[in-house]
């Protein structure tokens, strides 16, 4: 429940570029990212196959993903998808370039001071730094960097599976409470800008552990393209699945 207004965010934002998309509704499946990473290579292995034959019946020129795991997932290890017959995209990338065609109905300019987490199955496992940021710029947003940022950005802490694990022993600090104070810790930030859904719940979570829910706020940036853009509808995307190749 926490993600799904970042996801229709991003789906009033792709409406109001004019972008024809569609989604799988029931027969979406996770994409096995997880369970790769605990081990799992065999439920991995099944997920991937009934995946691949899902999107092979759906009818689509790119496959956005908003969860930078799915993406590096879908990217680099589902072999039928890739070879350039099904180009994956992170939202990210698909922005920066609706951005750059002037594809964005844009009204206003945002005002905000922000900083920006790199993802680590975007940046440092796929090297897309400049597109999140280009988006950014283009809404009138200042961007200060952490110290830790790009190919040595810090980890939220919920990647490899341990977003569902319980800490053990005594831990002084969470990853991602270091990563929200030292966003903290900028002077004038007033907002941690995410784009990984794994990022948004485990620094809304650091806010409250830490005491810095007052001193900063967590967005994703499809919430401030939205912004940008001003009071969008909402409209049932069309389901991939009813479209025969």
């Amino acid at each position: 429940p926490l993600i799904q207004p970042i996801t229709r965010s991003l789906a009033r934002v792709l409406k109001a570029a004019d972008v024809d998309y569609g989604i799988l509704y029931e027969a979406e499946r996770n994409s096995g990212n997880d369970a790769r990473r605990v081990g799992e290579e065999g439920l991995f292995e099944t997920l991937r196959e009934k995946n691949t034959a899902t999107l092979k019946q759906a009818k689509f020129e790119k496959l956005i993903s908003m969860d930078p795991h799915v993406y590096n997932t879908l990217k680099n290890e589902y072999p039928d998808l890739n070879h350039g017959r099904y180009p994956v995209l992170h939202y990210t990338e698909l922005l920066a370039q609706l951005l750059a065609e002037g594809r964005l109905p844009l009204t206003r300019r945002l005002p905000y001071t922000v900083t920006y987490h790199d993802p680590c199955y975007l940046g440092r496992y796929n090297h897309v730094y400049n597109a999140p940021r280009a988006v950014l710029r283009g809404l009138g947003a200042r961007v200060k960097e952490m110290p830790r940022s790009r190919s040595h950005s810090l980890c939220c802490g919920g990647g490899g599976g341990r977003i569902w694990m319980q800490e053990i022993g005594d831990v002084e600090s969470r990853p991602s409470e270091s990563r929200v104070r030292e966003a903290a810790a900028l002077a004038g930030v007033e907002m941690l800008v995410v784009a990984c859904p794994k990022d948004y719940v485990m620094f809304t979570d650091a806010l409250k552990t830490t005491g810095l829910e007052g001193r900063l706020v967590v967005k994703d940036l499809s919430e401030l393209v939205e912004e940008a853009i001003g009071p969008l509808g909402w409209s049932e995307p069309h389901d991939a699945t009813q479209v025969e190749r």
